[in-house]
């Protein structure tokens, strides 16, 4: 008898959870442990559109090749700003980079600045030539904005 009964309890939870019956649910009332944070992922409401021939996957790789290599883009900035030590030194330069299908920046060109600096421009657009890129497709073009500010 308990044999049987182990049995049926065993196929019935087997039946429940083929059926979606038995699932963990989190109320988001938990208490989170001491001193982690609790996050929440807004996501925008619009899917990002193709521009210029490229794909919005291709995009998003670029952006994050981008912002991996800030820290060496951020570089052209800072030693201008070391050399001016002036606090107004600020502003934000937005570039145009054409991809070859080997994902090789063949071109980039400085489309706004409010930076206003010749020596940073010409610095940012020679090391975004210099970086990888993932392979396209095809080729296309794409914008960047950098926004430069002193840390002090």
């Amino acid at each position: 008898m308990v044999r049987s009964m182990m049995k049926f309890s065993f196929a019935a939870l087997v039946a429940a959870s083929s059926f979606g019956t038995l699932a963990c649910k989190s109320s988001g009332t938990e208490p989170q442990p001491a001193g982690e944070p609790r996050y929440q992922i807004v996501r925008p409401d619009e899917k990002p559109t193709e521009q210029s021939g490229l794909p919005v996957d291709k995009q998003s790789e670029i952006q994050l090749v981008l912002q991996q290599r800030e820290p060496s883009t951020a570089k052209c900035y800072t030693d201008v700003l070391n050399e001016k030590q002036d606090r107004k030194f600020q502003g934000q330069v937005t570039v145009v980079i054409h991809f070859e299908k080997s994902g090789a920046a063949s071109d980039v060109k400085v489309i706004t600045s409010t930076l206003k600096s010749p020596e940073v421009e010409s610095c940012l657009v020679e090391k975004i030539k210099g970086f990888e890129f993932p392979v396209l497709e095809k080729p296309g073009d794409m914008h960047y904005s950098y926004v430069f500010r002193p840390a002090y």
